[in-house]
């Protein structure tokens, strides 16, 4: 052989041992790029779960809150409610001495567009009794019963 074939031969060589090499290395990075971008999906899965987690909780305590503060209104309302009978009655009983009570009814809408009232005011001698529910057309409404003595 001459010295131009082993030359040939030898770059030869080395392009077989680089392309070789370089394909091991391309392997080997391509498996370490492929377990990181497993492991990133996994991470990122786990934290989206944390996260959908916590919006579910902070939704429930929204929700529970709302709740509470619905059933306060409707509370602070029935007696309110009582109150103004109260003042119904004392005024009642001061214009006819012979005034013994009545049932007050509130519709839907007179309040609330979908909440109607009751309210029972019963005088008996110098005693006067009121018994408000809010909302009346609920399954439990908030019941609040005031009773006071009339003054003459």
């Amino acid at each position: 052989m001459d010295k131009r074939m082993k030359t040939l031969t030898f770059q030869l060589r080395n392009r077989n041992m680089k392309f070789e090499a370089g394909s091991i290395n391309s392997m080997n990075m391509h498996d370490g790029l492929s377990a990181r971008r497993g492991a990133a999906s996994i991470v990122a899965i786990a934290v989206l779960v944390i996260l959908a987690g916590i919006m579910a909780q902070q939704v429930r305590r929204v929700l529970m809150e709302r709740r509470q503060m619905r059933n306060e209104t409707a509370y602070l309302q029935a007696e309110k409610l009582a109150d103004a009978g109260l003042l119904l009655a004392e005024n009642s009983r001061f214009k006819d001495p012979a005034w013994t009570g009545l049932t007050w009814n509130l519709p839907p809408g007179s309040i609330h567009q979908t909440n109607s009232a009751e309210v029972v005011i019963a005088v008996q001698d110098d005693s006067c009794t009121v018994v408000a529910r809010y909302p009346a057309n609920a399954d439990i409404p908030f019941q609040v019963t005031r009773t006071r003595k009339l003054t003459p």
